[in-house]
């Protein structure tokens, strides 16, 4: 990489037919500093949300010790205990496979501009 570079883009195939960009998610090279810089980061900021009981506890991702695992028992806890207590249960599941490939690239990249 060069001394300018703050990154390289790779494009990493996902599935499907290799010829549409869109089968393909960017992957960012970065230089070992930026990686430093982002771990210390991360570790500050998971520590001010954690003192400061900003995260809500239903939320699975990106948290150490918790997983889908996690979320899927909870879920099915509260629908067996709510269907034992005879009430009613529904549900609205949302597909979001792909869902980043669905945002207007042009308007998320003016809405980062600094």
């Amino acid at each position: 990489m060069h001394e300018n570079t703050h990154s390289l883009i790779k494009p990493n195939y996902k599935s499907g037919d290799k010829s549409p960009p869109s089968n393909y998610r960017p992957i960012s090279l970065m230089p070992v500093s930026s990686k430093i810089f982002e771990e210390v980061i991360y570790s500050r900021l998971i520590d001010h949300l954690h003192s400061n009981v900003i995260l809500n506890e239903h939320q699975y991702g990106f948290r150490s010790e918790k997983s889908t695992e996690n979320a899927s028992y909870v879920l099915l806890n509260e629908i067996l205990t709510a269907l034992n207590n005879t009430q009613m249960v529904g549900g609205i599941f949302c597909d979001l496979h792909k869902a980043f490939d669905c945002i207007n690239h042009t308007m998320l990249l003016e809405k980062t501009k600094f």
